[in-house]
């Protein structure tokens, strides 16, 4: 994928199911941390079981490390172990680093109900009209529905490390 750039101050990190390091977004965050940049927002983690398949998720607020188990397995085949209270404090720490005034946000991911206009979307908007640098990643069969609610503004990164660092200093960031 060809990164492209213009004015905005956010980007997507666009993934697709051969992306090999699906955590990029959160070393790249906790390397800015490191140089004292201050850096929001929410991430997840897939948990694996002892035969790498997937028994739950947690959101990881970036500026904390606080860990919410937002979906683990139930044991019956077709629940979803989803917890809408965890899930729902994700939109308060996108919020509250939006109040601290962090350098940028971070955000894994627009998704579905994104797409819906539910979930984190008025967090991550809110974000883009305060001019708060986002980082948001996007699978590529969603990034369609991002460029168009985004008003196609938005730069389009690859989802490595090395791509995040460009993006950063081409807004006037730079990474220490």
């Amino acid at each position: 994928m060809t990164d492209t750039q213009n004015k905005a101050r956010f980007a997507a990190a666009v993934y697709t199911p051969d992306t090999l390091d699906r955590m990029a977004l959160l070393h790249f965050a906790e390397k800015l941390k490191t140089q004292n940049i201050k850096v929001g927002g929410v991430l997840q983690e897939a948990l694996l079981g002892s035969e790498g398949e997937v028994i739950g998720l947690d959101a990881i607020d970036v500026a904390t490390d606080e860990r919410l188990p937002v979906s683990r397995a139930t044991g019956n085949k077709g629940e979803c172990g989803m917890d809408v209270a965890a899930l729902a404090d994700t939109t308060g720490i996108i919020r509250s680093a939006i109040d601290q005034g962090v350098d940028l946000v971070v955000v894994e991911k627009f998704g579905e109900l994104e797409k819906q206009g539910k979930g984190l979307i008025d967090e991550i908007m809110q974000t883009i009209v305060e001019e708060i640098p986002l980082l948001i990643s996007v699978s590529a069969s969603s990034l369609d529905a991002w460029q168009e609610c985004s008003g196609e503004l938005g730069d389009v990164l690859s989802f490595d490390e090395k791509s995040f660092q460009d993006w950063w200093q081409s807004i006037g960031s730079g990474v220490g």
